[in-house]
C-alpha cells in the first residue's frame, strides 16, 4: 500500500551549520504532531553539518537530506525545498533557529479550523534574551492598511511570520517574490499579509539563533552597485509600489502613507549599518 504525503513540510536551508544544526533537528523530531518530513538542503557545506544531518536521518525516516553540489544564492536554496515538499503546509526553518514542541500541531489546528488564514505563526524571541519584552506577539488578523502598517512597524522584527506555518498553495502563488536583493524576504512577507491573515498562536515559540544575516558583522553582498550604498532598499521600494498601486481596497492617502514609511526605511537602515559596521 502506497503511503500518504505527509500533512507538513518542514524545510531547512543549511550552509556551514554545524554549531545548531542539532538542537534544530531535535526540536522537530520531538514534535507532538508526527504527520510531518523534515527537508533538508545543505548548500554546500564545508563543515560538518552534511555528517550531523546524516547521523539524524538514520534515527528518523522522516528526514530527506539534498546535496547541493555548488552553493546556490540564499533564497534558491528557500525555494528549492518549496518544490521537494509533498505537504499540503509548509513551512522554513532556518539552521539555527528551533521551535516549541507543540508549535506544529497548535498552529496546523488554527489553519485546519479557519479557512480565510493563510498562514500561523508562534511568539518568536531570542534564545540569550531574558527581557520578557522581547517576545513579539503582534499579528496580521486586520484589514490590508493595518496589517501592513504593523508590518512596518515591525519590519526588523518579523522572523516568526517569515517562519511562520503556510498554506502550501499559498506559498506557490507568491514565492517568486524571493530574489537576490536586500529585503526580498520583506516583500515576500507583504505578499503573504496580502494574501490574507495571519494568526499567532500565544502558547507556541520560535526561538531565534544568533547565526542569521542580519546578525553577521560582514556587510551582506546583496548591495552591488554605488547609488545601493544610499538607497540601500532601492529594489524593494520599486518592488513594493508596484505591488500596493494593484491593492484596490486601499485609498490614495493609504497608499501615499505606506509610499513614505517604505522611503523612510532606507534612511533608518542606514543608521543600522553605520552603527554596526563602523
Amino acid at each position: 500500500m502506497k503511503k500518504n504525503k505527509p500533512i507538513i513540510s518542514v524545510c531547512i536551508p543549511v550552509f556551514n551549520g554545524e554549531k545548531n544544526i542539532s538542537k534544530n533537528l531535535k526540536s522537530l523530531i520531538n514534535q507532538n504532531f508526527k504527520d510531518i518530513e523534515i527537508l533538508i538542503s545543505n548548500n554546500n557545506s564545508t563543515d560538518k553539518t552534511l555528517e550531523i544531518c546524516q547521523n539524524f536521518k538514520k534515527k528518523d525516516k522522516r528526514i530527506k537530506i539534498f546535496n547541493q553540489k555548488k552553493k546556490l544564492p540564499v533564497f534558491h536554496n528557500f525555494k528549492f525545498l518549496i518544490t521537494k515538499s509533498k505537504g499540503n503546509y509548509v513551512m522554513w526553518l532556518a539552521s539555527h533557529h528551533r521551535i516549541s514542541k507543540n508549535f506544529l500541531i497548535e498552529n496546523y489546528k488554527i489553519l485546519k479550523k479557519n479557512d480565510n488564514f493563510v498562514g500561523s505563526m508562534g511568539v518568536d524571541y531570542f534564545d540569550k534574551s531574558k527581557n520578557i519584552k522581547d517576545r513579539k506577539k503582534f499579528s496580521f488578523n486586520k484589514n490590508n492598511y493595518h496589517n501592513l502598517v504593523t508590518f512596518f512597524n515591525n519590519c526588523w522584527r518579523t522572523h516568526g511570520l517569515f517562519y511562520s506555518l503556510i498554506r502550501k498553495n499559498t506559498v506557490l502563488k507568491i514565492i517568486n517574490s524571493l530574489k537576490h536583493y536586500l529585503a526580498s524576504d520583506w516583500i515576500f512577507m507583504i505578499h503573504l499579509i496580502l494574501q490574507g491573515k495571519i494568526f499567532r498562536t500565544l502558547n507556541t515559540f520560535l526561538i531565534l539563533g544568533n547565526e542569521g544575516i542580519s546578525s553577521q558583522r560582514k556587510k551582506p553582498d546583496y548591495i552591488s552597485k554605488s547609488f545601493e550604498s544610499f538607497f540601500p532598499l532601492h529594489y524593494f521600494n520599486k518592488y513594493f509600489v508596484k505591488l500596493i498601486i494593484k491593492q484596490t481596497d486601499l485609498t490614495l492617502s493609504q497608499k501615499l502613507n505606506l509610499r513614505i514609511i517604505s522611503l523612510l526605511l532606507n534612511f533608518k537602515y542606514l543608521i543600522s549599518i553605520t552603527r554596526k559596521y563602523v
